[in-house]
C-alpha cells in the first residue's frame, strides 16, 4: 500500500511535521487503551474481547505476518483452547468484514492471510501507537518548551489504561513501558522550564507505582528541591535507598547518588535549556581530520554471518533526531568486542568523517573503569579541537563533542560499558552518528530510556566453532580430528574464549597430542583448570572472576547457590528455596543475574547457564562447603533444595494419580513457596520442565548417601513415569530407588521400589523379570505385615502371570487383590483389582464377566478422580466390546476415551486409544479408519510400545495398501 507523504497534524492542532494518512480517508486504529476502530469519526463494532485483542497484536506487527503461534500465545497464553485456531479464524473473519464496511475496495487496511499466520496492511500512521513513537523521536534534541509540547501530544492519545484482557500481559507492559518513558521526558522537559511546584503531585503517584524507577525518584527528589522542600527531597532519597537495599540488596545508581551528593552541598539547581554551541569552523587549509582509531581486527573471526547482517541494517536506520544506538550485550568471553571491531573494520566507509573507539575497561580487573570525563578530551583532540581549546568542565567538553558530532556521520565504539549511565556522557547529539556499545551486561536503561536496539550474543554455531579451534591447531602444526574438533568445541560450549585458550595451549605445546588436553576437559573437575593459560591474564575463569566479583553481595551469594543445582535450569520458586526467601525477591536475584549475562532466560521465568558458567558456580559452591563459615549455609542450602523437589513433586503426583503410599511432603513441608498447581495438566507440564533437573537431582542424592529421600524421591517421580515415561528411564529410576531403599535398610521402600520396577517390565513386555520383581516385594510386604502394600504386590504379581499365559493362576491373584480391597475399604485397590481381572477373563473367553468388571473398574476410577486409570479402564472396556462385535456400544466409549487423553504430551494409553478408535471405525466401515489407524501406529512406534508390532501388521493388510 502506498504511504501517503503530507504531514499530519497533532490532535492539540499542532503540525509535527511526522508522515501520516489521507485526512480524507478518516480510517484509525486507537489501541492506546480500550482498543477502538473508526471510519471518518463513525465508531464500528470490533466485537468482544478476543477480537479486540486479536486485533492489537496485528497492530503492534503491523504490515509484518504475524503467526498463528504468536496470535493463540497472546490471546490465550499456556493454556489455549482446543479450537484456538478455529477461534481465530472466526475472529478474523469478523475483523475483515468490519474493515471491508468502513473500506470496501480494501484501499486502506485489509488483513492478508500470509503462512505461518496474518498480517495488516495499513498505514502506520493511522495507528495512535505509532503516532505517540513518532512524537518521541521528533521531540528528542528539541529545546525544552517544544520537547514538553510533542510529548504532551504524545501522551494526550492515550484514552485510559490499557484493558486487563486478551492479549497477556508482555503487550500491555510494552504499551505501558511507552507510555512511561513519554511522561517521564515530558516531566524532565518541564523540569528544565522550573515547573518544579506543578509536577510534584504527579510524580508522588508515579513513584509509588513504579517505587523502583531511579528516572522517577530523581525526577520527584528535584522537583522536590526546586519547589523548596530540601527535606523531603533528602528523606525520598534515603527511603528509596532502604528500599532498594532492603529488597534487591543492590544501592541506588550513580545518577541518583550524584544527584544525592550535589543536594547535599545544595549544588542543585534548576537545570535550564542547554546552549547551541556552535561548531568550530576550521580554516579552508585545515580540514578536520577524519579520526581512524578502531584496534586491529582479530583474524580469527569465524560464523558470526547472522549477527554482522543485523549490524549492517544499523546505518539505514539513521532517521528522526537522535543517533542509532546498538548495545552488543553478552556474558563473558563471548566475542562482542570482536564483532564490533571486525564489523567497525569493514564498514568503514559507510562512515565518511571517521571512527571514534574508547575501551572503557566496565568489567577489567584491577582497576575501575574509565569514565566519561577520561575519554571526552581524547575524542575531541581526535576530531580536530586544539589542546589549548579544550573547555576545563567536563560538562563543557560533552556539549562540544555532541555540537562537532551533529552534522558528522561517524562510527562510535564503545567498548567493555559498565552500566548505562557509564555511557550516556559518550552519546552524539545527532542523528547522523552511528553508536555501537559492547558490555557483559543488557543495559535495560539504555534501550528503556534511549531507544537503543540490543544484539544478545551466544556461543558460536557448532559449525563455526569447530571449524576455528581445527584451523588454529593447524596453523600451530598440531594435527587434530574433525570428530577432535567437535568434541573440543563441545567441552568449550563453543564459547570464543574458551576455544582461543585451547587453541594457544595447543600452540604452546605443537608437539603434544589432542588427546591429551581432551581428557583434560573432559573430566568436569578440570575443565576450568585446562582453560588457563599459565602466567597469562586470559583464561575463562579470570574472565567470570571479574562478572562475579562485581556483583552485589546479595546477587553473588544467590549465584553462588546455583551452584549447588545438579540440573541446567532453575526457576524463582528453586531460588527461593536455596535463598530462604520469597518468589518475588528470588526473581529479582534470578533478574539481576541475567542482567549480568552469567545466566540466560530460556522460558517464561526459567533461566539456565553456560556449561562452564555451571562449572564455575559449582566451583564457588563448593569452596563455600570448604570454608566452616559458610559450610553450614550451603548444606542447609541443599536440603532446603530437596526438601522443596520433594514437596513439589509430591503436590504434582497427587493431580495424576491418588497415591497408593503413605508419603506426604506436600503437607509436611509448607516452606519453601511451591508453584501453583491446579490441575492434572499442571502436574504434568511442571514434571516436563523439572525432569531433566529431577533425574540430575536424583543422581546428586544418591551420591550424597541421602538413600532414604532417593527412594522416596522416585516413589514420587513414578506417577510421572507412568504417565509420561519411556522404558530405559522408567528403569533407570526404579533401580536406582531399589538400590537405595536397600541401602537405607527401608523394607517399605524395598518393597515400593520393586513394585515400580515391575509395573515398568510389565508396562513394557517384560514378564519374566516383572513377575521376580513382584514376588520379592509381596515377599516384603508380607514379612512387614503391610496390607496396603500386599494389595498392590498382588496385582503386579497377577500381571507377571499375565504375561506369562497362567491366566487361572493370575486371575486367582487379582481375586485375592479385590477381596483384602473390599475389606480394607480400598476403592482404589478395587478397582486396579477388577480391571485386572477383566483383562484375564477376556483371555479366558468369559466376556459377560470381563465387561461387568471392567465397567465397574472405570466407574470406580472415574469416581475416585482418577482420569488415567479411568483413561485405561474405557480402552479395555471398548476393546472387549470389539471382541464381542459390538462397535455400537464401543463407539461412545472410544469417543469418551479419546476426550480424556486428549490433554497433554502423548503417552502409551493415548496411543491405544487412536488405535481403538481406528479399529472401531474400520468395524463400522468408516472410510477414514486407514488413515486412524496408520495415526496411532505412528503415535505408537514414538513412544517404542510393545503393541508396535501388532498394529504394523494390523495396517499392513489393510486394503488401502494395496494387500488382501
Amino acid at each position: 500500500m502506498a504511504k501517503p507523504d503530507n504531514p499530519e497534524t497533532s490532535e492539540n492542532g499542532d503540525r509535527t511535521g511526522l508522515p501520516a494518512g489521507r485526512a480524507d480517508d478518516g480510517l484509525r486504529l486507537r489501541v492506546l487503551g480500550p482498543v477502538t476502530l473508526s471510519a471518518d469519526g463513525r465508531s464500528l463494532v470490533v466485537g468482544g474481547p478476543g477480537a479486540r485483542g486479536l486485533l492489537l497484536l496485528l497492530a503492534l506487527g503491523v504490515n509484518q505476518v504475524v503467526s498463528m503461534a504468536r496470535i493463540v500465545d497472546g490471546l490465550w497464553g499456556d493454556h489455549p483452547p482446543a479450537s484456538a485456531r478455529t477461534i481465530v479464524h472466526g475472529y478474523v473473519s469478523r475483523l475483515r468484514r468490519t474493515l471491508s464496511d468502513a473500506d470496501p475496495g480494501g484501499r486502506v487496511a485489509r488483513i492478508r492471510t500470509q503462512p505461518p499466520g496474518y498480517a495488516l496492511e495499513l498505514d502506520e500512521s493511522h495507528i495512535d501507537l505509532f503516532t505517540a513513537r513518532r512524537l518521541l523521536v521528533a521531540a528528542r534534541g528539541n529545546p525544552a518548551a517544544r520537547r514538553a509540547e510533542l510529548l504532551r501530544a504524545a501522551a494526550d492519545l492515550w484514552s485510559g489504561p490499557t484493558p486487563v484482557e486478551p492479549p497477556v500481559s508482555a503487550v500491555v507492559v510494552e504499551i505501558d513501558d511507552l507510555r512511561l518513558v513519554i511522561t517521564a521526558e515530558r516531566i524532565e522537559a518541564e523540569l528544565e522550564l522550573g515547573r518544579h511546584a506543578e509536577l510534584v503531585g504527579e510524580l508522588r503517584r508515579l513513584v509509588r507505582a513504579h517505587p523502583f524507577d531511579e528516572t522517577l525518584v530523581g525526577q520527584l527528589i528535584r522537583a522536590l528541591h526546586g519547589s523548596g522542600q530540601r527535606a523531603e527531597a533528602l528523606e525520598r532519597y534515603a527511603e528509596f535507598r532502604r528500599r532498594v537495599a532492603d529488597e534487591l540488596g543492590i544501592d541506588p545508581g550513580p545518577r541518583l547518588r550524584q544527584l544525592h551528593a550535589m543536594l547535599l552541598r545544595d549544588e542543585l539547581t534548576p537545570v535550564p535549556d542547554a546552549p547551541v554551541v556552535a561548531e568550530p569552523v576550521p580554516a579552508a587549509a585545515h580540514r578536520p581530520p577524519v579520526p581512524a582509531q578502531l584496534p586491529p581486527a582479530t583474524s580469527a573471526f569465524i560464523g558470526r554471518e547472522p549477527e554482522l547482517a543485523w549490524l549492517d541494517r544499523l546505518p539505514a536506520a539513521r532517521t528522526g533526531a537522535a543517533p542509532v544506538l546498538a548495545v552488543l550485550s553478552g556474558p563473558a568471553g563471548v566475542g562482542k568486542s570482536a564483532l564490533a571491531i571486525t564489523w567497525g573494520h569493514r564498514s568503514a566507509a559507510v562512515f565518511p568523517d571517521g571512527v571514534l573507539f574508547a575501551a572503557l575497561g566496565g568489567s577489567a580487573p584491577g582497576h575501575p573503569p574509565r569514565s566519561a570525563v577520561e575519554v571526552l578530551p581524547r575524542f575531541l583532540l581526535a576530531l580536530g579541537v586544539p589542546g589549548v581549546d579544550l573547555p576545563d568542565e567536563p560538562d563543557e567538553q560533552a556539549a562540544l563533542y555532541r555540537s562537532l558530532l551533529a552534522n558528522r556521520r561517524m562510527l562510535v565504539v564503545l567498548d567493555d560499558v559498565r552500566d548505562s549511565e557509564h555511557v550516556r556522557p559518550l552519546l552524539p547529539g545527532g542523528p547522523g552518528s552511528l553508536v555501537v556499545v559492547t558490555s557483559r551486561r543488557r543495559l535495560d536503561g539504555l534501550v528503556a530510556s534511549s531507544g537503543a536496539r540490543r544484539l544478545m550474543l551466544g556461543p558460536l554455531p557448532d559449525e563455526p566453532a569447530a571449524t576455528l579451534i581445527a584451523d588454529t591447531a593447524a596453523e600451530a602444526g598440531v594435527s587434530m580430528s574433525g570428530e577432535q574438533a567437535a568434541e573440543f568445541a563441545a567441552l568449550c560450549g563453543n564459547l570464543p574464549l574458551a576455544l582461543r585458550v585451547v587453541a594457544a595451549r595447543l600452540a604452546a605445546h605443537p608437539t603434544r597430542s589432542a588427546d591429551g588436553l581432551l581428557s583434560e576437559l573432559a573430566d568436569e573437575r578440570t575443565r576450568l583448570a585446562a582453560l588457563d593459560i599459565e602466567y597469562a591474564d586470559t583464561s575463562v575463569r579470570a574472565a567470570l572472576d571479574v562478572s562475579y566479583r562485581g556483583l552485589h553481595p546479595a546477587i553473588g551469594g544467590a549465584f553462588r547457590m546455583l551452584g549447588l543445582v545438579p540440573g541446567p535450569s532453575v526457576d524463582p520458586y528453586v531460588v527461593a528455596a536455596l535463598c530462604d526467601t520469597d518468589v518475588p525477591g528470588a526473581a529479582r536475584r534470578l533478574h539481576a543475574l541475567a542482567e549480568a549475562n552469567l545466566i540466560e532466560e530460556t522460558g517464561e521465568q526459567r533461566y539456565a547457564m553456560h556449561d562452564l558458567v555451571r562449572l564455575y558456580a559449582k566451583e564457588l559452591a563448593a569452596t563455600d562447603r570448604q570454608e566452616a563459615h559458610r559450610g553450614y549455609a550451603a548444606d542447609q542450602a541443599a536440603r532446603r533444595l530437596l526438601a522443596y523437589y520433594l514437596a513439589t513433586c509430591d503436590q504434582a503426583r497427587r493431580l495424576l494419580y491418588p497415591p497408593r503410599d503413605d508419603l506426604d511432603f506436600a503437607a509436611q513441608h509448607r516452606r519453601p513457596a511451591r508453584p501453583v498447581l491446579a490441575r492434572a495438566e499442571h502436574a504434568l507440564a511442571w514434571f516436563e520442565a523439572e525432569w531433566v533437573n529431577l533425574t540430575a537431582l536424583l543422581d546428586a542424592t544418591v551420591a550424597a548417601d541421602r538413600h532414604a529421600e532417593a527412594w522416596q524421591l522416585v516413589a514420587l517421580g513414578s506417577h510421572y513415569l507412568t504417565t509420561r515415561g519411556r522404558y530405559p528411564e522408567w528403569s533407570h529410576w526404579a533401580h536406582t530407588g531399589l538400590a537405595s531403599a536397600r541401602a537405607a535398610g527401608d523394607s517399605s521402600g524395598e518393597a515400593l521400589m520393586l513394585i515400580v520396577l515391575a509395573t515398568a517390565r510389565t508396562r513394557y513386555g517384560q514378564a519374566a523379570d516383572a513377575l521376580a520383581d513382584a514376588r520379592n516385594a509381596l515377599r516384603v510386604a508380607t514379612e512387614l505385615g503391610d496390607s496396603r502394600l500386599i494389595r498392590t504386590a498382588l496385582g503386579n504379581v497377577a500381571g507377571g502371570l499375565y504375561w506369562q499365559g497362567r491366566l487361572p493362576e493370575a486371575l486367582a491373584c487379582d481375586q485375592e487383590s479385590y477381596r483384602l480391597s473390599v475389606a480394607a475399604d480400598d476403592r482404589m485397590g478395587q478397582a486396579h483389582a477388577l480391571n485386572n481381572m477383566a483383562q484375564v477373563e477376556r483371555e479366558l473367553d468369559r466376556h459377560t464377566e470381563a465387561a461387568e468388571h471392567a465397567r465397574a473398574a472405570a466407574e470406580l476410577f472415574a469416581g475416585i478422580g482418577d482420569d488415567g486409570h479411568h483413561l485405561m479402564a474405557l480402552n479395555n472396556l471398548v476393546e472387549l466390546h470389539l471382541d464381542a462385535g459390538r462397535a455400537d456400544e464401543a463407539e461412545p466409549l472410544v469417543r469418551q476415551a479419546l476426550v480424556l487423553s486428549a490433554t497433554g504430551r502423548p503417552d502409551l494409553q493415548q496411543a491405544f486409544a487412536r488405535e481403538l478408535h481406528g479399529r472401531v471405525m474400520l468395524a463400522k466401515g468408516d472410510p477414514g479408519a486407514a488413515e486412524e489407524l496408520r495415526a496411532a501406529l505412528a503415535l505408537t512406534e514414538s513412544l517404542a510400545a510393545p503393541r508396535a508390532a501388532q498394529l504394523r501388521e494390523l495396517v499392513a493388510g489393510l486394503p488401502e495398501n494395496g494387500r488382501s
